[in-house]
């Protein structure tokens, strides 16, 4: 790997003799702008604070602004590029995020490659098999700590190449193409967070080159390290068999007598008289009966019951609230001159199989409107807490330890790691099972990829380089 540094950044990037950059323009060091922005100023160009300035001293180019200063300094170490980039404040306001772009390669063909993200229901977990720039939706181009170890991985044919966050304190993007239908232009892309006032904060970025098809392991395995140091796996779960899934009502069931449509006796259920509640009941733990055996069957560990509360609403299903099964369905508290109600005789017939149990679980709050239930969006802070509340609820009532967490997303993105790192935290005696994922969720939970659902085969690729326990 070879460089040279020029006025604005580097002027040459080559490696085994092929270049990368087509001009030293393509090297500059400069704010990343969004592509609406970039036509704006070329239709109405204006004067910009930000120009990059070489320090002739050393190797470290300077862009300039009137809150302060981005400086990079160019190294090599091996077939490392690697650059040191030091923001400083100056100003009386914190700087909450800020992009550079860093430069812009060009390959010999489009590169294959992306984030070591899987995506929603883990259906990328083989790993970055699609071309650069067509990850699928669920896998944003950002590597972001926060969610994921910083690493863009390509192979463009010819070699491959490791972008990283080297001190995983950045995020790094290869966000576009900007040459089709060629795809072989590509920006990266840093993002820097929380500067604060008249302060300063570095971050340690490489790009690594290797020969074509080269692991990521192997180009960056100091990186995958230091993420799991920073982010250690915490799930205290060894019991790999399945886990079975119960659905006790359906959207398909429409009798006025079963409002919650409860799927048992294929439907025909009458809750509304004592007799028809006693039939209920029996029929529940009959079925709990059979699923026994057949969970026995196949050597699982457990089960979770995804509707203890009924289907009656379907417009809020699932609801995901153990603590309102006497609200909802009220015929599941009915005892039958018996000690114990018919859902926690239910769960008990498990508990006396050896079996682990569960519920479904979301992470927002249940508001009553006009008679019905509505489910009411909840912040990071919010959503811990009411995963707390209702684990706290279903282990001391039914010996729960295993949650399906569903709509694990707030308004606009998924729920931030640290949502289930507080929650396995407070126990660490549960598996957390969420319907969304990201790798850093694999440090705190299992996340749904499941076989049945999504024909997915094993813990995604990227996961297990990080975590090879998830």
């Amino acid at each position: 790997m070879d460089f040279s540094i020029g006025n604005h950044g580097l002027d040459s990037l080559s490696f085994n003799g092929q270049s990368l950059l087509v001009s030293p323009q393509s090297g500059e060091l400069q704010p990343q702008k969004s592509v609406f922005r970039t036509v704006l100023e070329a239709l109405f160009p204006r004067s910009s604070p930000g120009v990059a300035k070489r320090n002739e001293s050393s190797d470290t180019v300077d862009l300039t602004y009137p809150w302060g200063r981005i400086s990079c300094v160019y190294g090599k170490q091996d077939d490392r590029l690697t650059m040191r980039i030091e923001v400083s404040n100056t100003g009386d306001k914190e700087i909450d995020q800020l992009s550079v772009r860093l430069m812009e390669l060009n390959f010999p063909r489009f590169p294959d490659g992306g984030p070591l993200e899987a995506g929603m229901f883990g259906f990328g977990f083989k790993g970055p098999e699609w071309p650069l720039d067509q990850c699928p939706p669920s896998i944003p181009s950002v590597a972001d700590p926060q969610f994921v170890v910083p690493i863009v991985r390509m192979d463009y044919g010819t070699g491959a190449l490791n972008f990283c966050s080297d001190d995983v304190e950045c995020s790094v993007n290869v966000p576009y193409s900007t040459n089709f239908p060629a795809r072989t232009h590509y920006p990266l892309v840093i993002t820097c967070r929380d500067i604060k006032p008249h302060a300063s904060k570095t971050f340690n970025v490489s790009l690594r080159f290797g020969p074509p098809g080269s692991r990521v392991q192997d180009l960056s395995g100091d990186v995958l390290e230091a993420y799991a140091k920073k982010y250690p796996f915490q799930v205290n779960w060894k019991d790999r068999r399945p886990i079975g899934a119960i659905f006790l009502a359906g959207p398909q069931i429409n009798v006025a007598s079963n409002p919650r449509r409860w799927i048992l006796n294929d439907g025909r259920i009458d809750v509304t008289t004592e007799q028809g509640k006693t039939a209920f009941r029996e029929a529940l733990l009959k079925l709990a009966d059979n699923s026994v055996k057949v969970l026995k069957d196949v050597n699982a560990q457990g089960m979770i019951t995804w509707d203890p509360e009924g289907e009656e609403f379907l417009g809020s299903c699932y609801y995901g609230d153990p603590r309102l099964v006497p609200t909802l369905a009220p015929e599941m508290e009915f005892k039958n001159n018996g000690v114990k109600s018919a859902i926690d005789q239910y769960f008990e017939k498990f508990r006396a199989a050896g079996l682990k149990t569960g519920v479904c679980l979301r992470p927002q709050r249940i508001a009553m409107v006009d008679g019905r239930p509505v489910h009411r969006a909840t912040d990071d802070e919010q959503a811990v807490q009411i995963l707390r509340e209702k684990i706290a609820y279903a282990k001391q009532r039914w010996g729960c330890t295993l949650f399906y967490v569903d709509s694990t997303a707030t308004e606009g993105r998924p729920f931030y790691p640290d949502v289930f790192q507080e929650v396995a935290q407070a126990y660490p005696d549960v598996l957390l099972i969420p319907e969304n994922e990201s790798m850093r969720y694999f440090a705190y939970s299992a996340p749904l990829n499941s076989y049945v659902h999504h024909r997915v085969t094993s813990t995604p690729a990227g996961a297990r380089m990080v975590y090879p326990e998830a």
